[in-house]
């Protein structure tokens, strides 16, 4: 600025800093005051000069008082919640794909590319897809070689594969059988008063039958113990390289032609969940259309101990099962 000429997005951004800090401030503030104050809206007028650097940038430069034909910009600031944020602005998934100045790209090139909306390498994938390579070749004035050499410089490249541990399998839990109830004890005898009355005649002997036989009994069936089996480890592979996101979403992944689940994805790493009892294959990562990557893999199978010992007497939840 040593010409008196600024950045409209250099000063925008220097105001709207000064504006975050007074409104940290205002966190501070209401812990003693229950009342203050703070901006909603915020309109600037500058009489400016403009001019268009060698580099395609507009700079401004105030207008002093006793100088004519200036013109007027004009800035109204307001307040933005973060929804609308997320709403209007690319995400920051979006912006890990590298950036087009980044990948052989002349300035000029860069600039007619931007004025179509293309900032990174995803967003040039996204807009071919949609539109054509020719179509975006004629609109950004970008030789369609030149395209197709930024995608292929931009390709996701796999430098490491490593194996994961499973995860620990659990001992199995058995738990105890519900322990049969008690019969209830039976009501107490009650006895006649003591009377000093003479005692009745003698009433005739009752008649004794012999019991009826039911047949045997059968036992008290409980319900058998119930042993949830352990779950099955698998296999996760780390797959460590460049470009591994497809802008905001993650690629597709098949191990010997059955998809699997990516656990973790990031621009540099993928984790690949196999199943437990995959040993070789081929894992194949899809990155669009015409553009899967296939990795020979040779594992050794996750062993699942068949023998692990039940935790029976006690509290099934106790280090050596309770005694």
């Amino acid at each position: 600025m040593a010409d008196g000429f600024f950045n409209v997005e250099d000063f925008v951004q220097s105001i709207l800093s000064q504006l975050d800090r007074v409104q940290d401030a205002l966190r501070l503030k209401a812990v003693n005051r229950p009342l203050t104050y703070a901006l909603k809206d915020i309109s600037l007028d500058f009489h400016v000069f403009a001019e268009l650097d060698p580099q395609g940038n507009v700079r401004f430069r105030p207008a002093s008082s006793n100088e004519s034909g200036a013109s007027t910009l004009k800035l109204g600031f307001t307040t933005i919640t973060r929804p609308m944020i997320e709403e209007n602005t690319v995400s920051l998934a979006a912006t890990r794909s590298p950036r087009i100045d980044e990948l052989g790209l002349s300035p000029d090139e860069v600039k007619r590319l931007e004025s179509v909306g293309v900032r990174t390498a995803a967003q040039l994938n996204r807009l071919q897809s949609v539109a054509g390579s020719s179509t975006v070749s004629r609109w950004a004035n970008v030789d369609s070689t030149r395209l197709k050499d930024v995608l292929n410089r931009a390709r996701p490249v796999v430098d490491r594969v490593q194996v994961q541990p499973g995860p620990a399998v659990p001992p199995r839990v058995v738990p105890r059988p519900a322990p049969v109830p008690a019969p209830p004890a039976p009501p107490p005898v009650s006895r006649p008063p003591i009377s000093a009355q003479p005692a009745p005649p003698p009433r005739p002997a009752p008649i004794v039958r012999p019991p009826i036989d039911f047949g045997p009994k059968k036992p008290i069936e409980t319900q058998p113990a119930f042993e949830p089996q352990a779950p099955v480890p698998r296999q996760r592979i780390r797959l460590v390289g460049r470009n591994l996101m497809l802008g905001e979403d993650a690629p597709g992944a098949k191990f010997n032609d059955v998809p699997v689940s990516i656990t973790r994805a990031l621009d540099d790493e993928l984790e690949v969940e196999l199943p437990h009892d995959a040993t070789s294959g081929t894992l194949e990562l899809s990155f669009g259309d015409d553009d899967v990557h296939s990795i020979e893999l040779e594992l050794a199978p996750a062993s699942v101990d068949a023998t692990t010992p039940a935790m029976w007497n006690g509290d099934p939840w106790a280090p050596g099962g309770g005694t």
